[in-house]
């Protein structure tokens, strides 16, 4: 597992994937989070489902949702 890919490459370019996304749809859409959990998965998979990288996606999307819900 090469970590330093995950953190320096992959999610920097989901972040910013993330608000293209965001703009193409709107935030709080069913369609931008069908593609939070898509786009998430995906990577993960491409990452054996490594624990890492699932947590660090599980933070991303609780903030997300603290987002939505106005708590952040």
């Amino acid at each position: 597992m090469n970590y330093i890919e995950f953190f320096e490459k992959e999610v920097p370019a989901w972040m910013r994937a993330s608000n293209q996304k965001m703009q193409e749809v709107g935030f709080n859409t069913q369609a931008y989070w069908n593609w939070v959990v898509v786009s998430m998965a995906e990577i993960s998979k491409k990452y054996n489902n490594d624990r890492l990288v699932m947590n660090q996606f599980e933070m991303i999307f609780d903030w997300l949702e603290e987002k939505a819900n106005g708590k952040v």
